[in-house]
């Protein structure tokens, strides 16, 4: 019987009505352990039976999370109706799953319980549900414990990532004293000293009701005393049976677990009907709280648990093909059994790795490194070997995935392997590239090349002459780079592996773009297709980096939107963290081009502040950074460049220290400050000429000339609107910048123009951005140019329009948005407005933004609910 929850389950009913009428919605039920939670779910489904069918997921506390458990669980019922499978990894099984919820002819409820123990690939499953939830006729229920999810939590991070308007909250409080008094209306138990211990727990009230022989004074004071009283009242071979269970953080199996207990049936039942046990839909067993079970088995003492797991394992062992091997490494991991840890953690290992849960795969090495010193000398090497590359991948490069490397070094040089000596010496460069260490990096794959030359091995040679045109093209030694990507290729002939290829013509591709290539897309492209093919993560989320990278700087604006959307869900997807943070600062980058200043800050920000990252890393977000605080004109901005160009310097690469450079020129003509112009000119003088993008060097002219530190240049060569920038045409290069997407340079040459209206509307434009100093320097050039203050236009803060709605809409804003509502697409804005798809792709950007909608569907949903913003924009027709 459920006590004041009737309210929970009240919104919970009308939630489920709304998925029978197409409706979806996320709910976040959180609550501390014990407060009711699955309680208030079983009943919410039961009441839900006949209208919509439920699917359960659950998560499970073991040492190292299932990848994707409850989406598996999930996946193996939703699927199986239409006779599909659910063990592929994240990237195939969510559209499946999410298919397949749109085309059922009824609508469903998915309920994922203690999603605290979550692994990533869950955590992603939530984020890739819930962003399309409008779309599906399903309510999605997720369960976690508040006290256990902290503000740097990753759910915390997935939750606010979801649109808020189909996100519900519901966090249960502990119940009052009335409802206490109602609990201990058959007991002698006092109502109020009851609450006062168990701070009106549910869970807490009814273990220590359910013991009524207990004496007052002994009242506990945690789930562990309550647990405890309640097992002290069984028999002494039932209490036996629930701790061997009580080790199990899984869902229990009747016919496989616990068969070595002796009247394991007997027991079963009776813990079933007292409640201590209960059944999931599945027809597996669970202990009936969570808490209870941990309790339980914390009443034994090591020496049992060893006993205990060892029980376990060896019932598993006769049957291993039962059992996924992460459960075997658990219980083996408990009993302390070094050879079926090192036996089957590499398994879990294995598989973790091909699902994309680098995270779990590190940890399941991690566990076989525990007991490296039983393993052989070859099985060491191969661990630290395997435990590195994971670790890098997933968590960070510090010492310790250094020394890991080393070790592997080590071993294989006792051992008499120079292949695998060569091999580890080439991973050892990309780790120490991966901190900034440029030098150890060069010096670790010369020794690699000259050792592989000396053996016959053709494809390793080759990956290390393909690992040398990496090294170039990320020093932007692009003629290089090609030349040793090509030879690596030659070298591999027909026989070049999926690795060998993909990394080779990931090089090739970038280096070609750079140097105005346009077709060394393809190349990338290519590589992407066999990197995905063949389940090469890493070198995926490469490729991703070196494109979003060429279309940022080469001012492909929308390639770059959608290069870097699907790279960083991928990267999240496969628990490539670093990589992640190095994408989300090309992103901040991207949102400096597109004028979205605040934005490009605040990702940048958010980068910066994550622990652990290696320099490398943070680096594009930290230049950023430094470039967002000096358009929003903070004080620290000149602080946070010098930073960024002391760590540009430190890595040896021109890449990261050209943008630093240019960002010093901007900040000079910004100040008017002509000297420091021309510190940061004579510094990107000394860099050759060759180490530049087409577009590399014509930023750097066009800031050099604004600040009176450069001649044109050689015009033909630029690419257009920075040719006709520094030309002088400012009206025709701010119109081209503006229809590239680049809203803050557009701005700035529209404000050097001699036409007074022009003028205003790119001082509104920067105005919108947050851009004061570059406000503040047009009109004091205006001024000087001898144009009338008077006839320049200069809001005091956002269009009278924007200030009279209430989500800040302009009023070119709330049109496009009433056309929105009419069904009409872009390019037909466009028409009826008379402006270019281009401009109209930026104010629907914006109305998104402001509106905090995921789509346009979102903001369509969005301006019919509401009132005002309908109003605003039924008037501006």
């Amino acid at each position: 019987m459920l006590f004041e929850r009737e309210t929970e389950l009240q919104l919970l009913a009308d939630l489920g009505a709304d998925i029978v009428h197409g409706v979806g919605h996320v709910v976040a039920l959180s609550g501390e352990a014990g407060i009711g939670k699955s309680s208030l779910l079983r009943e919410f489904a039961a009441r839900l039976a006949g209208q919509s069918e439920c699917y359960w997921g659950m998560c499970d506390a073991l040492f190292t999370p299932r990848p994707l458990g409850p989406v598996q669980d999930i996946a193996a019922l939703l699927l199986s109706e239409n006779g599909s499978r659910g063990d592929q990894g994240g990237m195939e099984l969510f559209p499946q799953l999410f298919a397949r919820l749109q085309q059922r002819d009824a609508p469903a409820a998915l309920i994922i319980e203690d999603v605290h123990w979550a692994d990533v690939g869950t955590l992603d499953f939530i984020r890739f549900l819930g962003r399309r939830i409008a779309l599906c006729p399903v309510l999605l229920v997720i369960s976690f414990r508040d006290d256990e999810v902290d503000r740097d939590h990753a759910l915390r991070r997935v939750l606010g990532e979801l649109p808020s308007d189909w996100v519900k909250r519901i966090e249960l409080s502990p119940l009052s004293i009335d409802a206490v008094r109602r609990l201990t209306t058959d007991s002698e138990r006092n109502a109020e000293k009851l609450l006062q211990i168990t701070g009106g727990n549910p869970f807490f009230v009814t273990e220590i009701l359910s013991d009524n022989d207990a004496e007052e004074t002994r009242v506990p004071e945690s789930v562990q005393d309550a647990v405890a009283s309640r097992l002290a009242r069984l028999d002494e071979q039932h209490r036996t049976f629930l701790e061997a269970l009580s080790v199990i953080p899984v869902p229990i199996d009747r016919l496989l677990h616990g068969r070595w207990i002796e009247d394991y049936d007997l027991w079963l039942d009776q813990s079933l009907s007292l409640g201590i046990l209960v059944s999931d839909s599945d027809g597996r067993l669970r202990f009936r709280h969570e808490l209870a079970r941990l309790a339980t088995s914390q009443r034994c003492s090591s020496h049992e648990l060893l006993s205990l797991h060892q029980k376990h394992l060896a019932l598993m062992l006769e049957q291993p093909e039962k059992f996924a091997a992460g459960e075997i490494v658990h219980h083996a991991k408990g009993a302390a059994d070094a050879q079926a840890v090192l036996r089957y953690a590499p398994m879990a290992g294995e598989k973790a790795a091909r699902l994309g849960a680098h995270c779990e795969a590190a940890a399941y090495y991690g566990a076989a490194l525990d007991f490296v010193d039983d393993a052989s000398a070859e099985a060491a090497a191969e661990l630290y070997e395997n435990w590195a590359y994971e670790a890098g991948l997933a968590l960070k490069v510090d010492d310790r995935v250094i020394e890991a490397r080393r070790h592997a070094l080590t071993l294989w040089r006792a051992i008499g392997r120079p292949d695998k000596v060569a091999e580890n010496l080439r991973r050892l460069s990309r780790l120490h590239w991966y901190r900034g260490e440029v030098a150890q990096a060069d010096r670790y794959l010369d020794q690699s090349i000259s050792l592989f030359e000396q053996l016959d091995d053709v494809q390793k040679l080759a990956m290390a002459y393909s690992m040398r045109s990496q090294m170039m093209m990320l020093n932007s030694r692009m003629d290089e780079a090609i030349d040793w990507g090509y030879r690596a290729l030659a070298t591999a002939d027909t026989d070049a592996s999926a690795e060998i290829r993909v990394h080779a013509l990931n090089n090739i591709g970038t280096a070609r773009l750079f140097l105005g290539q346009e077709d060394g897309i393809e190349d990338l492209q290519l590589s992407l297709s066999i990197a995905l093919k063949n389940h090469l993560h890493e070198d995926a989320a490469r490729v991703f980096t070196n494109l979003s990278e060429y279309a940022v700087d080469l001012r492909k604006l929308d390639l770059a939107e959608a290069v870097l959307e699907q790279g960083i869900a991928f990267d999240i997807e496969h628990d490539l963290d670093t990589w992640t943070f190095y994408l989300r600062g090309r992103q901040a980058q991207l949102r400096l081009e597109q004028g979205r200043l605040q934005e490009a800050r605040e990702i940048a920000d958010t980068v910066l502040a994550q622990p652990d990252q290696t320099m490398l890393m943070q680096l594009p977000a930290l230049i950023m950074q430094g470039k967002a605080q000096l358009r929003l004109g903070h004080a620290n901005a000149l602080k946070t460049l010098e930073q960024a160009r002391a760590d540009a310097l430190l890595t040896g690469e021109v890449q990261y220290q050209i943008p630093v450079l240019i960002a010093l020129l901007e900040r000079a003509w910004l100040s008017g400050d002509k000297r420091q112009a021309q510190e940061a000119q004579s510094a990107l003088a000394k860099i050759k000429d060759n180490r530049f993008s087409r577009w590399g060097m014509a930023e750097c002219t066009f800031w050099a000339t604004l600040a009176g530190v450069q001649e044109a240049g050689k015009l033909p060569t630029m690419p257009r609107p920075f040719r006709l920038a520094v030309g002088g045409s400012m009206d025709q290069a701010g119109d081209v910048f503006d229809d590239l997407g680049s809203q803050y340079l557009g701005a700035i040459c529209l404000g050097l123009t001699n036409d007074p209206e022009r003028i205003s509307d790119a001082l509104a434009t920067l105005q919108l951005q947050g851009a004061t100093p570059a406000i503040a320097r047009l009109v004091n050039l205006a001024a000087q140019r001898g144009i009338p203050r008077d006839a320049i236009r200069i809001s005091r803060g956002p269009y009278k329009a924007a200030r009279a709605n209430a989500f800040g809409l302009t009023a070119k804003e709330q049109s496009v948005l009433a056309l929105m509502t009419e069904g009409l697409s872009n390019a037909d804005i466009a028409e009826r407005l008379s402006r270019s798809p281009r401009t109209v792709e930026h104010h629907v950007s914006s109305v998104l933004q402001k509106l905090g909608a995921e789509n346009r569907l979102g903001a369509v949903l969005k301006a019919q609910q509401d009132p005002d913003l309908a109003c605003h924009a039924k008037a501006s027709r």
